[in-house]
């Protein structure tokens, strides 16, 4: 995790990678940038709670899956954390509220065959109805990245899309080599 400070805001800023997660009842701010993975948003505007995942893989509800590997790169994994650590500081699951964003096709090549980010998309609605979490906002799909920043206390979400070719072909290439480093893509 990457803690610069954010002139802007006035507020120190932690940055998330793909896998990572973070949650907050400090005065900053959360950020990532998004390719074809997905990050949630949660906000308890009572306690001033949020935090923010950002996976790259949906994930199965299968045996291999829940019990070999429970990190938060499979969306299953990240919000469920995501979930338990808002509660941990305070949060109560029936105020909390939910941001999408992400799952854009930025590959053209790819974009035919690669289901990835759709799947990314339907598993955050899917779990965060499950789990009775009213989806505020959603700004998902598109062919172009995202670079994304929540204010902690606020639950704000500031969003900046990204169509430069090199900077989403970087992301790609992070996110590919995230994908080489021994996740299954089932």
């Amino acid at each position: 995790m990457y803690l610069p400070h954010m002139s802007r805001f006035n507020k120190r800023i932690r940055t998330i990678q793909p896998g990572e997660y973070h949650v907050s009842c400090e005065d900053e701010m959360i950020g990532t940038m998004l390719g074809s993975c997905v990050a949630v948003c949660l906000h308890d505007p009572v306690r001033k709670v949020s935090g923010m995942n950002h996976f790259m893989l949906p994930g199965r509800i299968v045996k291999a899956d829940l019990f070999q590997d429970q990190s938060a790169r499979y969306g299953i994994n990240a919000i469920n954390e995501l979930i338990s650590m808002m509660e941990r500081l305070g949060a109560e699951r029936t105020r909390i509220i939910a941001k999408i964003f992400g799952g854009g096709n930025v590959v053209p090549s790819m974009m035919k065959t690669n289901t990835i980010p759709t799947d990314n998309v339907r598993l955050a609605r899917v779990m965060l109805e499950l789990e009775d979490i009213p989806i505020e906002e959603m700004v998902v799909g598109g062919n172009y990245a995202r670079k994304i920043v929540m204010e902690v206390k606020t639950g704000r979400v500031f969003m900046k899309s990204i169509t430069k070719s090199d900077v989403i072909r970087k992301l790609y290439e992070k996110e590919t080599g995230y994908l080489a480093q021994g996740i299954t893509v089932r």
